[in-house]
Protein backbone atom coordinates (compact mmCIF):
# COMPACT_ATOMS: atom_id res chain seq x y z
CA UNK A 1 0.00 0.00 0.00
CA UNK A 2 1.01 3.21 -0.96
CA UNK A 3 1.93 6.45 1.72
CA UNK A 4 -1.33 8.24 2.17
CA UNK A 5 -1.27 11.69 0.64
CA UNK A 6 -3.45 13.76 2.65
CA UNK A 7 -4.52 17.29 0.68
CA UNK A 8 -5.48 19.88 3.46
CA UNK A 9 -4.65 23.42 4.70
CA UNK A 10 -3.42 23.63 8.52
CA UNK A 11 -5.56 26.36 9.73
CA UNK A 12 -8.53 23.97 9.45
CA UNK A 13 -9.73 22.40 12.62
CA UNK A 14 -11.06 19.58 9.98
CA UNK A 15 -7.27 19.14 8.87
CA UNK A 16 -6.11 18.88 12.13
CA UNK A 17 -8.37 15.50 12.79
CA UNK A 18 -7.50 14.31 9.84
CA UNK A 19 -3.76 14.77 10.66
CA UNK A 20 -4.25 13.08 14.21
CA UNK A 21 -5.87 10.18 13.09
CA UNK A 22 -2.81 9.76 11.23
CA UNK A 23 -0.82 10.18 14.01
CA UNK A 24 -2.86 7.75 16.25
CA UNK A 25 -1.69 5.29 13.23
CA UNK A 26 2.05 6.53 13.63
CA UNK A 27 2.20 6.66 9.85
CA UNK A 28 4.16 8.99 7.21
CA UNK A 29 2.04 10.62 5.41
CA UNK A 30 2.82 13.41 2.36
CA UNK A 31 1.26 16.64 2.87
CA UNK A 32 0.01 18.35 -0.10
CA UNK A 33 -1.41 21.63 0.56
CA UNK A 34 -4.47 23.17 -0.81
CA UNK A 35 -5.48 26.73 -0.77
CA UNK A 36 -7.46 28.13 1.90
CA UNK A 37 -10.35 29.35 -0.31
CA UNK A 38 -11.67 28.31 -3.86
CA UNK A 39 -10.39 27.98 -6.85
CA UNK A 40 -8.30 25.05 -6.13
CA UNK A 41 -8.38 23.73 -9.74
CA UNK A 42 -5.65 21.24 -8.89
CA UNK A 43 -7.82 19.07 -6.08
CA UNK A 44 -10.47 19.58 -7.82
CA UNK A 45 -8.92 17.94 -11.03
CA UNK A 46 -8.25 14.43 -8.53
CA UNK A 47 -11.72 14.60 -7.19
CA UNK A 48 -13.85 15.10 -10.01
CA UNK A 49 -15.05 19.25 -8.61
CA UNK A 50 -14.93 18.44 -4.18
CA UNK A 51 -12.72 21.59 -3.21
CA UNK A 52 -13.23 20.88 0.70
CA UNK A 53 -10.30 19.98 3.28
CA UNK A 54 -9.29 17.30 4.41
CA UNK A 55 -9.03 14.57 1.21
CA UNK A 56 -7.06 11.57 1.77
CA UNK A 57 -5.52 10.27 -1.39
CA UNK A 58 -4.44 6.17 -1.44
CA UNK A 59 -3.36 5.59 -4.96
CA UNK A 60 -6.27 6.61 -7.16
CA UNK A 61 -8.82 5.91 -4.27
CA UNK A 62 -9.48 9.48 -2.87
CA UNK A 63 -11.41 9.60 0.77
CA UNK A 64 -13.50 12.52 1.69
CA UNK A 65 -14.03 14.09 4.85
CA UNK A 66 -13.21 12.77 8.54
CA UNK A 67 -15.64 9.55 8.81
CA UNK A 68 -14.01 8.20 5.28
CA UNK A 69 -10.92 8.71 6.39
CA UNK A 70 -11.03 6.96 9.53
CA UNK A 71 -12.86 4.20 7.93
CA UNK A 72 -9.85 3.72 5.30
CA UNK A 73 -7.24 4.00 7.81
CA UNK A 74 -8.66 1.08 9.76
CA UNK A 75 -8.93 -0.68 6.64
CA UNK A 76 -5.48 -0.33 4.58
CA UNK A 77 -3.50 0.30 8.14
CA UNK A 78 -5.10 -2.56 10.63
CA UNK A 79 -2.22 -2.24 12.72
CA UNK A 80 -1.81 -0.75 16.29
CA UNK A 81 -5.12 1.35 17.25
CA UNK A 82 -8.18 0.96 15.69
CA UNK A 83 -10.47 4.17 14.59
CA UNK A 84 -13.64 3.48 14.92
CA UNK A 85 -15.53 0.91 17.63
CA UNK A 86 -17.05 -2.05 15.74
CA UNK A 87 -20.39 -1.11 15.19
CA UNK A 88 -19.40 2.73 14.03
CA UNK A 89 -22.61 3.59 16.22
CA UNK A 90 -20.55 5.51 18.98
CA UNK A 91 -18.05 7.55 16.45
CA UNK A 92 -20.54 8.18 14.44
CA UNK A 93 -23.02 9.66 17.21
CA UNK A 94 -20.15 11.27 18.92
CA UNK A 95 -19.40 12.99 15.00
CA UNK A 96 -23.25 14.91 15.57
CA UNK A 97 -22.28 15.99 18.53
CA UNK A 98 -19.15 17.97 17.76
CA UNK A 99 -21.19 18.99 14.74
CA UNK A 100 -23.20 20.49 17.24
CA UNK A 101 -20.43 21.88 19.31
CA UNK A 102 -18.51 23.31 16.17
CA UNK A 103 -21.92 25.55 14.74
CA UNK A 104 -21.38 27.88 17.63
CA UNK A 105 -17.39 27.60 17.32
CA UNK A 106 -17.96 28.53 13.97
CA UNK A 107 -20.46 31.08 14.48
CA UNK A 108 -18.31 33.01 17.16
CA UNK A 109 -14.78 33.05 14.75
CA UNK A 110 -16.69 35.09 12.26
CA UNK A 111 -18.40 37.12 14.56
CA UNK A 112 -14.73 37.73 15.65
CA UNK A 113 -12.42 37.66 12.47
CA UNK A 114 -15.11 38.42 9.74
CA UNK A 115 -14.54 42.34 9.81
CA UNK A 116 -10.60 41.90 9.01
CA UNK A 117 -11.12 39.45 6.08
CA UNK A 118 -10.42 40.64 2.50
CA UNK A 119 -13.31 40.90 0.46
CA UNK A 120 -12.21 37.73 -1.50
CA UNK A 121 -11.66 35.69 1.76
CA UNK A 122 -14.99 37.05 3.42
CA UNK A 123 -16.79 36.37 -0.39
CA UNK A 124 -15.51 32.75 0.12
CA UNK A 125 -16.42 31.21 3.29
CA UNK A 126 -19.85 33.48 2.99
CA UNK A 127 -20.62 31.27 0.05
CA UNK A 128 -19.55 28.03 2.25
CA UNK A 129 -21.61 28.74 4.73
CA UNK A 130 -24.31 29.76 3.02
CA UNK A 131 -27.26 29.34 6.34
CA UNK A 132 -25.30 31.75 8.54
CA UNK A 133 -25.63 35.18 8.47
CA UNK A 134 -22.91 36.99 9.21
CA UNK A 135 -24.09 39.96 9.75
CA UNK A 136 -25.78 38.95 12.38
CA UNK A 137 -23.15 36.85 14.13
CA UNK A 138 -21.62 39.66 16.43
CA UNK A 139 -24.78 40.32 18.20
CA UNK A 140 -25.27 36.43 19.55
CA UNK A 141 -21.69 36.63 20.68
CA UNK A 142 -22.61 36.23 24.13
CA UNK A 143 -25.40 33.45 23.13
CA UNK A 144 -22.75 31.43 21.08
CA UNK A 145 -20.17 31.35 24.08
CA UNK A 146 -22.09 30.00 26.25
CA UNK A 147 -23.29 27.30 24.13
CA UNK A 148 -19.62 26.15 23.73
CA UNK A 149 -19.19 26.42 27.12
CA UNK A 150 -21.90 24.57 28.04
CA UNK A 151 -21.18 21.75 25.77
CA UNK A 152 -17.90 21.93 27.01
CA UNK A 153 -18.56 20.95 30.51
CA UNK A 154 -20.45 18.29 29.36
CA UNK A 155 -17.28 16.41 28.04
CA UNK A 156 -15.23 17.37 30.60
CA UNK A 157 -17.99 15.32 32.86
CA UNK A 158 -17.58 12.48 30.86
CA UNK A 159 -13.37 12.88 31.18
CA UNK A 160 -13.58 13.50 35.09
CA UNK A 161 -13.61 9.89 36.30
CA UNK A 162 -9.93 9.66 35.50
CA UNK A 163 -10.38 7.51 31.92
CA UNK A 164 -7.50 9.31 29.87
CA UNK A 165 -10.08 9.33 26.76
CA UNK A 166 -13.93 9.53 25.85
CA UNK A 167 -14.20 5.77 25.45
CA UNK A 168 -12.05 4.87 28.10
CA UNK A 169 -8.32 3.90 27.79
CA UNK A 170 -7.60 3.52 23.35
CA UNK A 171 -8.35 7.07 21.74
CA UNK A 172 -10.21 6.82 18.97
CA UNK A 173 -11.94 8.35 16.55
CA UNK A 174 -14.60 10.05 18.81
CA UNK A 175 -12.02 12.14 20.78
CA UNK A 176 -10.55 13.39 17.47
CA UNK A 177 -14.09 14.40 16.43
CA UNK A 178 -14.45 16.32 19.58
CA UNK A 179 -10.82 17.35 19.98
CA UNK A 180 -10.56 18.99 16.21
CA UNK A 181 -13.20 21.41 17.90
CA UNK A 182 -11.58 21.97 20.77
CA UNK A 183 -8.30 22.68 18.91
CA UNK A 184 -9.66 25.89 16.95
CA UNK A 185 -10.89 27.54 20.36
CA UNK A 186 -7.78 26.72 21.88
CA UNK A 187 -6.17 27.94 19.01
CA UNK A 188 -8.53 30.81 17.64
CA UNK A 189 -10.79 31.89 20.12
CA UNK A 190 -8.57 33.09 23.16
CA UNK A 191 -12.12 34.67 25.28
CA UNK A 192 -13.72 31.27 25.23
CA UNK A 193 -10.79 29.14 25.88
CA UNK A 194 -9.45 31.24 29.26
CA UNK A 195 -13.20 30.35 30.00
CA UNK A 196 -12.65 26.62 30.00
CA UNK A 197 -9.42 26.69 32.11
CA UNK A 198 -11.24 25.08 35.17
CA UNK A 199 -12.19 22.25 33.25
CA UNK A 200 -9.36 20.07 34.38
CA UNK A 201 -10.19 16.88 33.01
CA UNK A 202 -11.27 18.30 29.87
CA UNK A 203 -7.94 20.27 29.63
CA UNK A 204 -5.58 17.35 30.70
CA UNK A 205 -7.47 14.95 27.81
CA UNK A 206 -6.85 17.80 25.11
CA UNK A 207 -3.17 17.67 26.52
CA UNK A 208 -3.47 14.30 26.28
CA UNK A 209 -4.48 14.74 22.58
CA UNK A 210 -2.04 17.10 21.19
CA UNK A 211 0.93 15.02 22.87
CA UNK A 212 -0.19 12.15 20.27
CA UNK A 213 1.74 14.28 17.48
CA UNK A 214 0.51 13.69 14.05
CA UNK A 215 2.97 11.03 12.56
CA UNK A 216 5.91 11.84 10.27
CA UNK A 217 4.58 14.85 7.99
CA UNK A 218 6.85 14.42 4.64
CA UNK A 219 6.03 17.81 2.33
CA UNK A 220 4.93 16.50 -1.15
CA UNK A 221 3.14 18.65 -4.38
CA UNK A 222 0.20 17.79 -6.79
CA UNK A 223 2.51 16.17 -9.51
CA UNK A 224 3.23 13.38 -7.14
CA UNK A 225 -0.25 13.42 -6.19
CA UNK A 226 -1.27 13.04 -10.11
CA UNK A 227 1.66 9.91 -10.72
CA UNK A 228 -0.40 8.33 -7.50
CA UNK A 229 -3.66 7.98 -9.75
CA UNK A 230 -1.70 5.40 -11.98
CA UNK A 231 -2.11 3.02 -9.44
CA UNK A 232 -5.24 0.65 -10.05
CA UNK A 233 -8.25 1.64 -6.85
CA UNK A 234 -8.95 -1.17 -4.34
CA UNK A 235 -11.48 -3.78 -4.84
CA UNK A 236 -14.60 -2.37 -3.38
CA UNK A 237 -16.07 -5.81 -2.21
CA UNK A 238 -13.57 -5.44 0.10
CA UNK A 239 -14.45 -2.49 1.94
CA UNK A 240 -16.11 -1.79 5.20
CA UNK A 241 -19.01 -2.39 5.17
CA UNK A 242 -19.44 -3.50 1.43
CA UNK A 243 -22.56 -4.79 0.16
CA UNK A 244 -24.17 -6.36 -2.90
CA UNK A 245 -25.51 -3.91 -5.49
CA UNK A 246 -29.41 -3.25 -4.23
CA UNK A 247 -32.09 -3.68 -6.11
CA UNK A 248 -33.17 -0.66 -4.90
CA UNK A 249 -30.89 1.63 -6.27
CA UNK A 250 -31.38 -0.78 -9.71
CA UNK A 251 -31.74 2.28 -11.95
CA UNK A 252 -29.06 4.13 -10.60
CA UNK A 253 -25.96 1.92 -10.90
CA UNK A 254 -23.69 2.55 -13.67
CA UNK A 255 -25.37 5.78 -13.94
CA UNK A 256 -23.97 9.67 -14.00
CA UNK A 257 -25.05 11.28 -10.81
CA UNK A 258 -23.51 13.81 -8.30
CA UNK A 259 -22.51 14.38 -4.84
CA UNK A 260 -22.59 17.34 -2.34
CA UNK A 261 -21.60 17.98 1.22
CA UNK A 262 -25.20 18.67 2.97
CA UNK A 263 -25.49 22.12 4.60
CA UNK A 264 -21.44 23.81 3.29
CA UNK A 265 -20.42 24.46 -0.55
CA UNK A 266 -17.57 22.43 -1.18
CA UNK A 267 -17.91 21.99 -4.95
CA UNK A 268 -19.54 18.92 -6.02
CA UNK A 269 -18.48 15.23 -7.78
CA UNK A 270 -19.90 14.01 -10.60
CA UNK A 271 -18.93 10.97 -11.62
CA UNK A 272 -20.47 7.11 -12.40
CA UNK A 273 -22.19 5.27 -9.10
CA UNK A 274 -20.36 2.42 -8.95
CA UNK A 275 -20.43 1.52 -5.47
CA UNK A 276 -22.78 2.20 -1.77
CA UNK A 277 -22.14 0.12 1.60
CA UNK A 278 -22.57 0.67 5.06
CA UNK A 279 -20.24 3.11 4.76
CA UNK A 280 -19.24 4.50 1.60
CA UNK A 281 -21.29 6.18 -1.56
CA UNK A 282 -18.09 5.45 -4.42
CA UNK A 283 -18.37 7.25 -7.77
CA UNK A 284 -15.97 6.38 -10.68
CA UNK A 285 -14.35 9.49 -12.04
CA UNK A 286 -12.68 10.25 -15.51
CA UNK A 287 -11.40 13.27 -17.10
CA UNK A 288 -9.33 16.15 -16.51
CA UNK A 289 -6.56 14.35 -18.47
CA UNK A 290 -5.58 12.09 -15.25
CA UNK A 291 -6.53 8.29 -15.23
CA UNK A 292 -9.80 6.53 -13.42
CA UNK A 293 -10.04 7.08 -10.12
CA UNK A 294 -12.42 6.82 -7.44
CA UNK A 295 -13.71 8.91 -4.93
CA UNK A 296 -15.21 7.46 -1.78
CA UNK A 297 -17.63 9.75 0.64
CA UNK A 298 -19.23 8.66 3.79
CA UNK A 299 -22.98 8.00 3.96
CA UNK A 300 -23.45 10.90 6.54
CA UNK A 301 -23.22 14.19 5.52
CA UNK A 302 -23.59 14.11 1.60
CA UNK A 303 -26.99 14.26 -0.82
CA UNK A 304 -26.61 12.56 -4.60
CA UNK A 305 -28.30 13.23 -6.93
CA UNK A 306 -29.12 12.19 -10.63
CA UNK A 307 -27.28 14.14 -13.23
Amino acid sequence: MTDPILHHYDASPFSQKAQKLLGIKQLAWHSVEMPMTAPKPDLEAITGGYRGTPVLQLGSDVFIDTVAIADALDHFFPHGTALTDETKLLSDAMGLWADSLFAPVLGSAVALYAADWDEHFYNDRAAVFPHLDFAALPAAQELMADRITQLARQLNAQLVDGRNYISGDACGLVDVHCWGVLWFVRNGLPHIANELLGLDALIDWADRMDNLGSGERLVSDYDAARAALLQPPADLAGFPGAKERSSGLEGWWDTPVQISAVGADRGGVAGILVGQGDRFTTLRVDGADLPMRHVHFPRQGYDIHRV
